[in-house]
């Protein structure tokens, strides 16, 4: 009777243990597969091996994504070849300005007007003047220098005598060449002249006389024609004997 009653109450028990046993097992698997979830919710990031070994160490891992850390150095980056220095930027190189003509000055031997008299007319090459013999309006080359016939007519600065000649317009006509290019014209002058070509004359001295020569100019009072010259372009005679 007790036999029986104590093999009952062992079959009891193992009952008990086994339905303990089978929870348990029931709880561990409800546990895995739970795991398993997450994970496959958040995939693993796979980097190449070169890559892990370089950067893994250094970089923790949160949440599943790489934080740079903040106090890890920052590694400079040196390159694999020399590089040349960079040279400072220079202003570029200019050429030199060009040096202002040397001015033209007047022979510095000029001492003489041609002849002491006002000026009747003036020198007009940019604008027509009246000509009181022809009647008309023209350009005047030269300038007029009042002067009684027969009044002395001087070189005005030292020269050769380049030319003597009948002008059509101008009478009889003396050219002196001087130093610069200048040519002077002494022009309406008397028949007698008292120099030839190729003279060399000096300043102040006397080439011939006021006359009344000059058929272009004969409507005007007796004056001597004056004109400058240089490279065959006529320039403003008064500007040449200011020096």
């Amino acid at each position: 009777m007790k036999w029986k009653q104590l093999k009952k109450k062992i079959s009891g028990d193992k009952g008990y243990y086994f339905a303990l046993a089978v929870c348990t097992v029931a709880v561990a698997v409800s546990g895995w597969l739970f795991v398993q979830s997450l994970n496959e919710d958040e995939p693993e990031v796979k980097l190449p091996d070169a890559v892990q070994a370089a950067v893994l160490p250094t970089l923790p891992r949160m949440n599943g994504s790489i934080l740079p850390d903040a106090d890890a150095p920052i590694a400079s980056v040196k390159p694999n070849h020399p590089v040349a220095p960079i040279e400072p930027e220079t202003e570029a190189e200019t050429e030199p300005a060009a040096r202002p003509a040397k001015p033209v000055t007047v022979p510095a031997a000029v001492r003489f007007r041609p002849v002491e008299g006002s000026v009747v007319q003036g020198y007009s090459m940019d604008k027509l003047a009246f000509n009181p013999t022809t009647r008309d309006w023209r350009t005047h080359a030269g300038m007029d220098l009042a002067a009684a016939e027969g009044s002395e007519v001087r070189s005005v600065a030292d020269g050769t005598v380049l030319s003597v000649f009948d002008d059509d317009m101008l009478g009889k006509t003396v050219t002196v060449e001087h130093e610069g290019g200048y040519v002077t014209h002494y022009a309406n002058l008397a028949e007698e002249v008292r120099v030839s070509a190729g003279d060399r004359v000096s300043a102040g001295q006397i080439l011939g006389t006021v006359g009344k020569t000059a058929l272009g100019e004969v409507g005007s009072e007796s004056h001597l024609h004056f004109a400058v010259y240089r490279n065959n372009v006529p320039q403003d005679p008064e500007a040449f004997l200011a020096g």
